[in-house]
């Protein structure tokens, strides 16, 4: 009985202690829970977010060689988020998420829209998915240099933002590239509005095809795939070239080289047996493999200027020239007539200019005129902002626009534009028939961004 006491005497000693010990502990659950809260908006605060929404209307109405049609109420939507964090003094990310698909497409991505290198990812047939259309990090190695590696930001670039209302988004000149790449850029910036680039960057060639990529393994271990990595080199110069006094000007010289160009057979358009798909020299190529057709090279000059001398008036003007070397004799299957040669060893250029004026904060007109040779290939891709990728035309386009500025953030876009093409739409650096196709877009848009 004395024994019981004890234990009892003893419990009831030990109960506040036990209370305590909780209480304690519950106090460091709190402190913790509010230690990662505070981590997360550390973090969250660290990244600075935006976001870009576009909503189209298109009609389009086309004479393909004699025969007329016209395909109206079409409707497409862009959405893309961007992401900026000031990491560390010396260190900057960058990132952009987007979709771009046809109102009506809800398929995650449609099976017969290969997800190639050159085709830059996405166009309007991209279905819903959500893609990396940039991240990259700025590592600044003192004054002068800086570093890039990532996804590079290389669509929007100067060329393209007029006719959009918005800010630089790229570093290269559109009518040079307007594609996704990834790669390593070296800047060195010797005083404030002036740079040189020297960049790298690797595109694997599509190897195994399937659904969702084309881009397929870029290592086997059962070894023997036998094909080179595609190269990209490029080396690009800026300045201003007018006093600052007349509006911000900007010139661009930029030379691309790209070795081990290739493509995958059975891309759409490319080849009307999907057995067979094409022959380099001598050799049947299968349908699952990729092969390189030869070398590319593109230089570009690109001037523009903003508000000039406080007007209103807007300009820009781009000039790229081109050329295909190392050629390996490619061409669709002998067996098949037409041939095509699926690239070529001849030169072919484009120019692209454009001028907008700006009546006011509200109101805003604009013209564009582009042109592309017999030969030309733009490595560019299909918009929301630019259904029918008009930087690939092999002919001439012109764009008339009007800008209705509702307010900081957000304007409506009325268009129409005039399309012609004297050769076929090319989906390579290669050869197409002659053609005699017109197409007219009439559109309004709504553009949001913040």
């Amino acid at each position: 009985m004395k024994t019981k006491g004890i234990l009892l005497a003893s419990m009831l000693a030990l109960t506040p202690l036990v209370a305590a010990e909780k209480s304690l502990q519950q106090q460091i659950d709190e402190l913790n829970d509010r230690v990662d809260s505070n981590e997360l908006q550390a973090t969250l605060n660290k990244v600075k977010f935006g976001l870009d929404f576009n909503a189209s209307m298109n009609n389009f109405f086309i004479d393909n060689n004699g025969t007329s049609s016209t395909q109206a109420n079409k409707w497409l939507m862009g959405l893309y988020l961007n992401m900026n964090a000031d990491v560390t003094k010396y260190a900057k990310f960058t990132g952009r998420l987007a979709m771009t698909k046809a109102f009506g497409d809800l398929s995650w991505m449609p099976s017969a829209s290969y997800v190639t290198s050159l085709d830059a990812g996405k166009g309007v047939a991209g279905g819903s998915a959500v893609y990396v259309e940039r991240a990259y990090v700025d590592l600044f190695l003192g004054n002068y240099w800086a570093l890039t590696v990532g996804r590079l930001p290389g669509t929007e670039g100067p060329g393209y933002n007029l006719r959009n209302g918005a800010a630089r988004m790229s570093t290269y000149p559109a009518l040079l590239v307007n594609a996704l790449g990834d790669g390593g850029v070296v800047t060195f910036k010797p005083y404030t509005d002036a740079a040189l680039r020297v960049g790298f960057a690797k595109v694997y060639q599509p190897l195994y095809l399937n659904l969702n990529s084309g881009a397929g393994n870029i290592f086997n271990e059962a070894g023997g795939n036998g094909q080179a990595d595609m190269n990209l080199m490029f080396v690009a110069y800026e300045t201003p070239f007018l006093p600052k006094s007349a509006g911000k000007s900007l010139l661009m010289l930029s030379y691309m080289y790209i070795s081990n160009y290739s493509i995958p057979p059975t891309l759409a358009g490319l080849v009307p047996n999907p057995e067979g798909a094409a022959q380099v020299g001598n050799t049947l190529l299968g349908s699952a493999d990729g092969k390189n057709i030869g070398d590319l090279q593109y230089a570009n000059i690109h001037l523009e200027n903003f508000n000039l001398a406080g007007s209103g008036f807007n300009w820009f003007a781009s000039f790229t020239w081109a050329n295909g070397t190392n050629s390996h004799n490619a061409s669709n299957m002998p067996n098949m007539l037409p041939q095509v040669a699926l690239f070529n060893g001849q030169g072919s250029y484009a120019l692209h200019i454009g001028a907008r004026y700006d009546f006011g904060s509200h109101f805003k007109l604009g013209y564009e005129y582009f042109h592309g040779s017999k030969n030309w290939y733009a490595f560019s891709r299909v918009s929301a902002n630019d259904p029918l990728n008009i930087r690939n035309t092999r002919g001439d386009v012109h764009d008339v626009y009007a800008i209705f500025q509702l307010d900081t953030f957000q304007f409506f876009r009325l268009s129409y534009t005039y399309l012609h093409r004297d050769y076929g739409l090319a989906n390579t650096y290669g050869a197409t028939a002659t053609a005699d196709i017109t197409t007219q877009n009439l559109s309004a848009a709504y553009i949001l961004r913040f």
